[in-house]
């Protein structure tokens, strides 16, 4: 078994070798680690490798090459297999299997990639969601799957429909029968206890109105959204808790750094006055808010008001600038009503997201800049020009010049 190719990276990374029976011509992928040393030249003055441990016949992308976790099968794109993510360059024709377990970006033979690639710009121009990008990469989500686009964005990112996704499906549990079994049970047993004198001090339960939803909010939150120590500016008296059921005449403000702040009315001072109030700022205030709203929208919404809300989103400009407006106004949640309290959830969920995404864009982008060295030796350097030259031709997306 020969491969032609060139030794491991410094620093254990591995390259990607492909070997060629003799007899039948099929080829196999293989990693550096497999490389057992040099064994002189071979035909046309090609360097050659002998190989160990790979019988003949194996596909070792099914494999990570790092790690070697077995990749998952999926219909969509053949024989190409991947882990959740999928990482593709339409310009360059580079596609990398990102395995699961380790991270690793596993570069695929040069001609399996020309279909995907294909399939894979369609998808994401079609049917993906933009999640985030930076100047060098995009992330998009589409159909259970993560897809990391080398190259500029060329659509508005709009994180915020992810959490319009999970109103319709909240709504859906809600109204599920796990779920009545459980408000029920709950129901039952906290009416015989206050009919005995046990009942619980931090349950309240409006049975004329939607004791579901009380119960409900009751078991999965508890009864208070924030603990600590806060004083009031004008009386001087003090907040240690924001109980849920007050949690309506909260008004979201502007913090001391620029983010999202919390008012609690003081019951000491004028409570309708939005100025004499508590105030939370920095982690605290954001955390507050988003238990908050997810204790009061626990049933969900349906297709109709999501789109109500997305639309006072878009008119905004962005979710950041909606979460500036609700700031500026300084309205109660009782007083922005379902469809702007809606909004103001979707827009503070995809501000704290957007954070964790930025860290995780820096950590894809250095993978990417180390992967397409890689990729790039091996695919202008070690690949025949005339197979390259056939490969870039059929590209989903070309340059007038690809000099550099």
């Amino acid at each position: 078994m020969w491969c032609r190719g060139v030794p491991a990276a410094p620093g254990g990374t591995a390259l990607a070798y492909y070997q060629q029976d003799a007899r039948s011509g099929a080829r196999e992928w293989a990693s550096a680690e497999t490389v057992s040393g040099w064994c002189g030249e071979g035909r046309n003055g090609k360097l050659c490798l002998r190989l160990r441990g790979l019988p003949l016949g194996v596909d070792v992308l099914k494999r990570c090459l790092f790690c070697r976790k077995r990749f998952p099968k999926t219909e969509r794109f053949g024989r190409f297999r991947s882990g959740r993510r999928i990482a593709y360059d339409p310009v360059r024709g580079r596609l990398w299997a990102v395995c699961d377990r380790c991270h690793r970006w596993n570069l695929a033979p040069l001609e399996e990639r020309g279909e995907i690639l294909y399939q894979l710009e369609k998808l994401c121009r079609d049917r993906a969601h933009l999640v985030a990008h930076t100047a060098n990469i995009s992330l998009h989500e589409a159909e259970k799957a993560l897809l990391v686009r080398v190259g500029k964005a060329d659509l508005a990112e709009q994180a915020w429909w992810r959490y319009g996704r999970e109103m319709a499906q909240r709504r859906r549990r809600f109204d599920s029968t796990g779920s009545r079994v459980a408000a029920l049970t709950y129901g039952a047993a906290a009416y015989v206890g206050e009919a005995l004198g046990l009942a619980e001090l931090d349950l309240d339960i409006t049975w004329d109105d939607n004791p579901m939803a009380d119960i409900l909010r009751w078991r999965r939150f508890g009864w208070a959204a924030w603990h600590g120590r806060t004083d009031c500016d004008f009386c001087g008296s003090t907040l240690r808790a924001l109980r849920y059921d007050l949690s309506w005449w909260v008004y979201p403000i502007r913090g001391e750094d620029g983010r999202l702040g919390v008012g609690v009315p003081c019951p000491r001072c004028d409570p309708w006055t939005p100025e004499k109030v508590y105030q939370l700022h920095g982690d605290a205030a954001e955390n507050a808010m988003r238990r908050v709203l997810a204790y009061q929208h626990i049933q969900g919404a349906n297709e109709t008001l999501i789109r109500d809300a997305a639309r006072e989103i878009e008119l905004s400009g962005s979710a950041m600038d909606f979460v500036d407006r609700a700031a500026e106004e300084r309205s109660s949640l009782w007083k922005m009503g379902p469809t702007l309290s809606i909004a103001l959830e979707i827009a503070v969920n995809e501000g704290a997201e957007r954070r964790l995404l930025g860290m995780e864009l820096h950590a894809l982008e250095f993978m990417w800049k180390r992967e397409e060295e890689l990729a790039r030796i091996i695919d202008e350097e070690l690949t025949p020009r005339r197979t390259l030259e056939a490969h870039l031709r059929h590209l989903p997306v070309r340059l007038l010049s690809r000099k550099g």
